[in-house]
């Protein structure tokens, strides 16, 4: 349907990235105790995706991206533009 690879389809299918970054995230700010405001818990999360950023590798796939942002954008645009030839109900 989006005219991509099956590499790139196999990793986009996958939530192990995800995981791995929301474990690294509450292993970071295990310790912490206090969130005297949510700024602070903002900037605990980042560092938290900062150290897990280190460990990402290249998306396996990744020459298929341009096929799949035009494949998106087409399918946003088929969906937001509005209907042509259709008369307003009386």
């Amino acid at each position: 349907k989006l005219g991509i690879g099956p590499t790139l389809r196999k990793s986009l299918a996958t939530t192990n990235p995800i995981e791995s970054t929301f474990s690294t995230v509450r292993r970071v700010s295990r310790r912490v105790t206090r969130w005297p405001t949510g700024t602070m818990a903002l900037r605990w999360a980042l560092a938290g995706v900062a150290e897990a950023e280190k460990g990402w590798r290249r998306l396996m796939g990744k020459a298929d991206l341009p096929k799949l942002v035009t494949a998106l954008r087409r399918l946003d645009l088929a969906r937001t533009a509005p209907a042509t030839g259709r008369r307003a109900a009386a």
